[in-house]
Parts: structure tokens; sequence; C-alpha cells
């Protein structure tokens, strides 16, 4: 599967993002934030990679948590409903 342009560029600047602010504290904390990081180097070097992602089951488990925890923290269910809600308002609203 392909990932389009402007995905590889955010995922690309997310990852940059994360692993510098993880390269501080990897000389502070013991295992956690080291393994992190080296996931994310891995991740970019796949994100950077010609051709295929790699298929490496902890790389997806990294992602499938950090879409969890995003989605958490940007409250994504709350602003997809009010989205819905707004929208199905308008229509409503604009509806003979």
């Amino acid at each position: 599967m392909e990932i389009a342009p402007e995905s590889k560029a955010f995922l690309v600047g997310l990852f940059t993002e994360l692993r510098e602010d993880l390269a501080e504290r990897a000389g502070e904390e013991a295992g956690g934030a080291s393994r992190e990081l080296a996931t994310l180097e891995e991740l970019l070097a796949t994100l950077g990679r010609p051709g295929g992602i790699s298929a490496d089951e902890e790389l997806r488990r990294y992602v499938a948590e950090l879409a969890r925890s995003t989605d958490e923290s940007n409250e994504y269910e709350r602003v997809s409903l009010e989205h819905r809600a707004l929208a199905e308002l308008g229509a409503a609203l604009a509806a003979p």
C-alpha cells in the first residue's frame, strides 16, 4: 500500500519531532525512551526507503498506540461528533 506524499511528509515531520524530544530523555531514562527512540529511527528509515513499508509487528503496535493516544488527546470522537452534528444541522437548515 502506498502512502500519499503529503501523509509521508507529515509522518516524517511527526517522527522527527518525537525523535528529537526523546533523544534528550533517552540518556536520562533506562529502557523505555531508548526503545521508543529506536522504533522512531526504524519508522523514519522505513519511510525513507523506496518501495514498500516494513511489516514489522513492533512498528505496527507502536503506530496503533500512537494513533490511539493521538485520538484520545485530540478528543477525536468529540470533534467528529461536533463536525457531523453541525454538518447535519447545516444541511437541515438548508433543506426546503
